[in-house]
Formats: C-alpha cells, structure tokens, sequence
C-alpha cells in the first residue's frame, strides 16, 4: 500500500485517549415511548408503570438499543466535535460510516437516569476498498447512570472513507 493518508495520521493521535461525556438532561418516560414507537417495539414494560412492575422493574425502561443510540450524535464514539477538532488541518471532514456495532447490555435504563459515557479508542487502522482506501477506528465505550452503576458497553467500528490519492 502507498503512503498512509492523511486520515489515519489524524486518527493513530487518538489510539489510547479516554473521552468522557455527561448528559446535560436526564431521561424521561416519554423518551422511552418514542424510542420504543419508532423502532416498533411494542412491549408495554417501555410506556406502562404497571407492566414494568409486574416483569420485575421500578419503573418503565428503555428499549434494548436506547443507551447506545440515546444522544449518540454528541456522546457517541468520536462525536461530531471531535471529529472537527481531529481533522481541522485537513481539506475536509471524511465522510463516517458506522460499521459494525457490538453491544452488552448490563442494567436497565429508567427515567432520571443521567446518562455518562467513557469512550476509548482502541486501534486504527487502514485497508483498501473495492473504491479505495477505508481507514477503521475502534472505539470501546461504558455507559453509567448517576449512582456509577454500569448500564451497557459498546464497541463500534467506525469506517472513514478519505479522497482518493490523500
């Protein structure tokens, strides 16, 4: 392979830091609803106090993928500002595709939670593609509610697709 681009340069600077994020609000029953209605769950323990009483829980809960998606465009793996900051010297922002997504889902998320999320990204690096060069970032990320409990970790391969001949 040529030359590494100017991408996978920007993103091997990342290899090991720790990025922290809080959310600035808290969840809501209502939030639980709308995810569960959009992603055609219909499961009665993410809008019903009483049916989430009797399967065991407090309260209502999130749907399966709600802690991973929830706000995922400002506390996901690299988050928009992020990317900005890391690819300011370039001519451009590399388009992102979210490749492969893992998830482990360890405590339910309920209203009130207060949503903190560690990323860390764990290896970049570089492959060529049937339309060019793919550089691959992998970040692994926890997930804490306000009492520090573990709700869920992810781990996310990112696919940033740089310019031909960068």
């Amino acid at each position: 392979m040529a030359e590494q681009s100017s991408v996978l340069s920007a993103l091997q600077k990342l290899v090991g830091r720790e990025f922290t994020y809080t959310d600035e609000f808290e969840v809501e029953k209502g939030m639980l609803q709308r995810f569960a209605l959009a992603t055609g769950d219909s499961s009665p323990i993410y809008y019903d106090e009483e049916a989430a009483k009797a399967a065991g829980y407090s309260s209502v809960v999130a749907p399966p993928t709600f802690l991973f998606e929830w706000n995922h465009h400002k506390h996901g793996a690299l988050p928009r500002e992020l990317r900005a900051s890391i690819f300011s010297g370039l001519k451009r922002q590399p388009p992102l595709i979210r490749g492969i997504n893992e998830y482990e889902m360890l405590e339910p998320v309920q209203p009130g939670d207060i949503i903190k999320t560690q990323a860390r990204v764990t290896q970049v690096f570089e492959k060529q593609g049937r339309s060019g060069r793919l550089v691959f970032v992998i970040c692994e990320t926890s997930y804490f509610n306000q009492r520090r409990e573990l709700l869920g970790k992810a781990r996310d391969t990112l696919i940033f697709l740089p310019e031909k001949g960068e």
